[in-house]
């Protein structure tokens, strides 16, 4: 697959998957046919995840030609990452916690007693064929089929008895497509954090049945693990309020929001642009940041291309002399995650006032998602009938 990251490319993708994998989605998407075969998915994730390309720009293309009942699966799976993000919203101390506790293992004394798995687990030296197929495949591919995706972290959880924060950890700074709220909550959601008393348990006929593997010794994985302690986390209404702007204020761009639309070109040609690498994670040059810096260059040079210039900015501290004398920014809201930290940590450093703008689409759909996921999709027909309001 052609993950290029620009929107040329990633509508390619979603005409493609359109007229040859859109329709049997249904009844094909949980096989996983190995890494050369991804035909039955649409690999549009890692494009929805910088806005590269649009949620409702899917939707829209989608349903032009097919009929909601027929393609309802894969309208559910583009609402997924919509829901996780509006649920995290509503409950940010879970981000909080989680970065907290990962904090907690990566020091040098409480990861010591982990270490020798851990290192053997990330490395592909598990001995369990297919979890150590799939380390391979992410790092060097930076993509998992989604069911690959639960069964490995399954695995990590409840065989090789590794803490889950490590391993959606290991994942956020390997998948191209990894999203603070998606990643962050769906680890939680295997290890039995998001719904009381389920956790999500990996077995040989299930992997069998849907890959290409196989387990020549049974039993190999977990059968009869331990339930953990569920904390309940109270939804919060967030408060969105937008500020007014003026054109003599600055803009900030951020990787979370690499948007090509005209609405967005028109809405940032007369501010001063910036644009800021807020990505925390401090790694080796591997797939995942080639691609993000690949993102990066493909975007200013689109920008630079509609006569929008881009002073790109090294570090955080330039934010403080170049908002100068009006100390505030512009920016396209990043949602909860590591880059909102970023640069609430700058506004509070530097004095800087942030003037966020939100997303039509996200405002209308995070509000729904205060529960679980069976309550938030029967909402989806009035998203669809409401998606340019």
């Amino acid at each position: 697959m052609d993950f290029k990251p620009n929107y040329i490319n990633a509508k390619k993708i979603l005409d493609d998957f359109i007229s040859k994998g859109l329709e049997s989605y249904s009844s094909k998407r949980n096989f996983d046919f190995g890494p050369e075969n991804k035909s039955n998915v649409s690999c549009l994730s890692p494009f929805i995840r910088k806005r590269i390309i649009h949620e409702r720009t899917i939707l829209d293309n989608c349903l032009k030609n097919n009929k909601f009942g027929n393609i309802e699966k894969f309208i559910q799976e583009i609402f997924w990452r919509t829901y996780w993000k509006g649920w995290l919203e509503g409950r940010s101390k879970v981000w909080e916690d989680y970065n907290k506790k990962l904090e907690f293992l990566k020091d040098e004394i409480n990861f010591k007693p982990l270490k020798k798995d851990y290192l053997k687990a990330v490395n592909g030296n598990s001995g369990i064929d297919c979890f150590d197929s799939w380390v391979k495949e992410l790092v060097t591919t930076g993509y998992l089929h989604n069911h690959s995706r639960m069964w490995f972290a399954s695995i990590w959880i409840f065989t090789l008895n590794l803490p889950w924060e490590l391993g959606a950890d290991f994942f956020y700074k390997n998948l191209l497509d990894a999203d603070p709220a998606s990643n962050t909550l769906s680890w939680r959601w295997v290890a039995g954090l998001q719904t009381e008393g389920k956790i999500y348990l990996a077995s040989e006929e299930n992997i069998e049945k849907f890959s290409k593997f196989k387990f020549s010794k049974k039993p190999v994985l977990e059968k009869k693990p331990k339930l953990p302690t569920y904390i309940n986390y109270t939804y919060i209404p967030p408060l969105f309020k937008e500020k007014e702007t003026s054109n003599d204020e600055t803009f900030l761009i951020t990787l979370n929001n690499l948007i090509y639309s005209d609405y967005q070109i028109q809405k940032i040609r007369n501010y001063n642009v910036l644009f800021l690498d807020l990505r925390s994670e401090v790694s080796t040059r591997n797939v995942k940041d080639e691609y993000d810096q690949e993102a990066i260059k493909e975007y200013i040079d689109f920008l630079n291309h509609k006569n929008i210039k881009v002073k790109c900015l090294k570090e955080i501290g330039q934010l403080a002399d170049i908002c100068k004398p009006k100390k505030t920014i512009i920016c396209d809201y990043p949602g909860v995650g590591y880059q909102l930290d970023k640069i609430n940590e700058a506004s509070k450093r530097y004095d800087i006032e942030v003037k966020f703008i939100y997303d039509q689409f996200d405002l209308m759909c995070w509000p729904y998602a205060k529960a679980g996921f069976f309550k938030f999709k029967k909402k989806i027909p009035f998203f669809l009938e409401n998606i340019h309001n």
